[in-house]
């Protein structure tokens, strides 16, 4: 099927936030501001599900045509459930939250002792952390607030309030109802089973995934054609592996790709989980002397590109580096 500019920006903004809201915010674009007028049409929205049907075999949540797709890299695990359920009530029971002239501005502090009433095996800072990384990073539900004037408190641990998105209890619907009833993946075809790993690690090899290396060699090109409406990802396979390689990735941006590339390349027995940092450290050193650059951008870059994966303590070099060549030359990179 062919997409047109308003559906491939809509399954975009749901394959990189999870969230497609129809409220227009202060910083949003005048092309998101017509797609989301357009999605309106009936015909659009049919289009959108109908990509993500024969996709992944499910389609986004819709509550007021705002839309959630919980499927995808950042998924979440059973604490981080857990929270995100307990701050959905804990939100929308404020009493800052109750009528239309509310300013829908509510008291951090408030919220966290609220869930920590529920989710009592872990402590305050870490729902912060879990609520910090769910709805203000992940899905910029929330908004930090400071009080003018008060520069004191940007220096909190905590932000003192958050401000809530217009669309937050539309949305509040679909994730109660994608946390409440977990979707039957019985009935996946082959292609789509694939195509759900492809979209959470962007990457498969024989090792990792046995059970489905079979289904993606025998539907290859099939599959290469699913994600090509799109034209943003493509399918590579090698003999030893498959990568789902996105071209809206800045390469250009890559001094922690760099690093990832080139530890990756002097990484030829799996590490310890726990050295990893220390390496990061030590491969920047010797690439960027002198200069910072952030560990966890830089096992973001490991994970995100394949170049690592996770086997219980350990990660271990995958078959993509291989096809990586890093070079200390801050402006480039090549790619082999």
């Amino acid at each position: 099927m062919e997409l047109g500019n308003t559906e491939k920006m809509i399954i975009n903004r749901l394959l990189d936030q999870e969230l497609f809201t129809i409220t227009p915010e202060p910083t949003t674009t005048k092309v998101m501001i017509n797609a989301i007028r357009a999605f309106k049409q009936g015909y659009k929205q049919r289009r959108v599900y109908h990509f993500f049907n024969h996709l992944i075999g499910t389609q986004p949540l819709n509550y007021g045509n705002n839309l959630v797709l919980l499927i995808g890299p950042g998924e979440l695990s059973d604490a981080e459930k857990h929270v995100l359920l307990a701050t959905l009530k804990a939100v929308i029971s404020s009493p800052e939250m109750d009528g239309l002239a509310s300013d829908m501005v509510i008291d951090s502090q408030s919220i966290i002792q609220q869930v920590h009433s529920e989710v009592v095996e872990l402590d305050e800072p870490t729902i912060y952390g879990i609520i910090d990384d769910i709805f203000v990073k992940r899905f910029g539900l929330f908004t930090p607030d400071y009080p003018e004037g008060d520069e004191a408190s940007r220096s909190e641990i905590m932000d003192p309030f958050w401000d809530i998105n217009p669309d937050f209890i539309s949305i509040t619907h679909e994730m109660i109802e994608y946390m409440s009833h977990p979707q039957d993946t019985g009935n996946l075809t082959e292609r789509q089973r694939v195509n759900r790993v492809l979209l959470r690690f962007r990457y498969l090899s024989p090792h990792r995934f046995p059970e489905l290396w079979p289904q993606l060699v025998a539907n290859k090109e099939q599959l290469m054609a699913d994600w090509a409406p799109l034209e943003r990802f493509r399918l590579e396979c090698g003999e030893d592996y498959a990568i789902l390689l996105d071209n809206q990735q800045k390469k250009s941006e890559a001094k922690p790709l760099i690093v990832a590339i080139s530890l990756a390349n002097q990484l030829h027995d799996p590490i310890k989980k726990t050295k990893l940092t220390p390496k990061i450290r030590e491969v920047t050193k010797e690439l960027f002397p002198g200069r910072t650059v952030n560990p966890s951008d830089v096992k973001r870059g490991l994970l995100e590109n394949a170049l690592i994966s996770e086997n219980g303590n350990y990660y271990q070099p995958t078959p993509v580096t291989k096809r990586f060549n890093a070079t200390a030359d801050v402006e480039q990179e090549v790619f082999e």
